[in-house]
């Protein structure tokens, strides 16, 4: 499983180490689609609705209005613990605070709206982002309520509770910045104050509608142009040939040769082409761990930025940040369409957001694969079926839907945490354009 580990005092990562190795090339296996029905928008085995929250915070008056996001985290990490439900990461969201209202007088108020000096205690935020795996129960209906168990006060959680309602994963040093990571209010002898924070369903989405890839746009430059990168997975100082990615990185190469691509002259680390049965170039290039090693590797800042800037599939196999980083903030996004396979930990929670914001905050040109839950998977397992998936399509009449990518990625992985973001909306259907 992944865990999260320290990398410094400053830099916190999720590690992400794969499975074992084995023989399965999806780059040569039959991906024929089946016949069946065909439903699903984001997950074979899930679906996507809003929440709302609503609960007390009780803190210094100066940070007041950050805590309905601190206990957004709290939740996130109740939730996902008990396999419930997976909520979007507030915690480097600039607008959380314009997301809250407070209620004053009777009212819920928005925070911009409330006179200075107003107490502030008892607040609701709207509408986030959060997948429901069918596992849990049955679908979720507008008006369900669920509960989650958070403190009163996140500000001094430490100093309060000390190490009783936290997990004993010492990969991460326990302080108030991370304890929301390492919540487990059920421990035995957990100190907090607790407060019963009311989340409600507030809207549901369709998912009556197989949507697909662009795949019209993918292939208008007779061309399909897709990166890899490989972040390091250990934790030595130098990047040795035996870690991890390494390893993966290595493979990932073996499995195109076997596949009948050829390694040719690339700017940087390794570059594959095929020229596909329809005429169609797939271009694949892979970046080891040493040419970017992860989500803190500023010294190779300009290869990620090259990735994001030249590939129209992205995939990312690495570690996460703690909560965020500003790796997927900082770079400039092209105009064109990209799909992002993002492999590091709760994908879903922390970076679809800063991701969709490079873009435009538009998800006219963009879709985004991501996991809900710490990763085991490496790219060979989930982004090598989903990109040999999406060059058969191109090559078999461009009818493989987003569904029956998942499928492909879900029977790889063993589960189906993976997901699609931004597709319920995509045009191209076989045939025709819906929009």
């Amino acid at each position: 499983m992944k865990t999260i580990a320290a990398l410094s005092l400053a830099l916190l990562s999720a590690a992400c180490t794969g499975n074992p190795i084995d023989d399965s090339n999806p780059f040569t296996d039959d991906l024929s689609d089946d016949e069946k029905a065909d439903s699903a928008y984001m997950n074979p085995d899930g679906v996507e609705i809003e929440v709302d929250l609503e609960g007390d915070v009780e803190g210094p008056a100066f940070r007041i209005q950050d805590g309905p996001a601190m206990l957004g985290q709290f939740a996130l990490t109740y939730f996902r613990k008990q396999e419930t439900m997976y909520i979007e990461s507030l915690a480097e969201d600039a607008s959380n605070r314009s997301r809250v209202e407070w209620l004053v007088d009777g009212d819920f108020v928005p925070a911009d709206q409330i006179p200075a000096g107003t107490l502030l205690k008892h607040w609701r935020l709207r509408g986030l982002n959060t997948v429901f795996l069918f596992d849990a129960g049955p679908r979720p209906k507008v008006g369900d309520s669920f509960v989650a168990k958070v403190p009163v006060n996140p500000f001094t959680i430490l100093r309060d509770a000390g190490k009783s309602c936290a997990d004993d994963d010492d990969h991460i040093g326990l302080d108030e910045s991370v304890y929301w990571y390492r919540w487990l209010p059920e421990q035995t002898g957990c100190r907090a104050p607790l407060q019963d924070l009311k989340v409600t369903v507030s809207k549901t989405f369709s998912t009556a509608m197989a949507v697909y890839p662009e795949y019209d746009q993918l292939v208008e430059d007779n061309m399909v142009s897709i990166v890899v990168l490989f972040g390091q997975i250990g934790d030595e100082a130098t990047i040795s040939p035996n870690d991890s990615g390494m390893r993966a990185f290595q493979r990932y190469g073996n499995m195109l040769s076997n596949a009948g691509f050829e390694e040719v002259p690339g700017p940087i680390g390794k570059r594959f082409e095929k020229t596909l049965q329809r005429g169609v170039l797939a271009q694949i290039d892979l970046y080891s761990p040493k040419e970017f090693s992860g989500l803190g590797d500023s010294a190779h800042f300009s290869n990620f930025q090259t990735a994001l800037s030249e590939h129209e599939v992205v995939v990312y196999d690495g570690h996460s940040m703690l909560g965020a980083s500003d790796f997927w903030t900082r770079p400039s996004y092209p105009d064109f369409y990209q799909i992002y396979l993002y492999g590091g930990c709760l994908g879903y929670e922390y970076y679809v957001k800063p991701i969709l914001h490079g873009k435009g905050d538009s998800w006219d040109k963009l879709d985004i694969m991501s996991s809900v839950v710490e990763v085991s998977a490496d790219a060979n397992d989930f982004a090598a079926p989903a990109i040999a998936k999406l060059l058969f399509a191109i090559d078999h009449g461009k009818r493989s839907s987003w569904k029956q990518i998942l499928n492909i990625v879900r029977d790889s992985v063993g589960d189906s945490t993976f997901g699609m973001s931004g597709v319920r909306d995509n045009c191209y259907a076989p045939g025709t354009n819906r929009c």
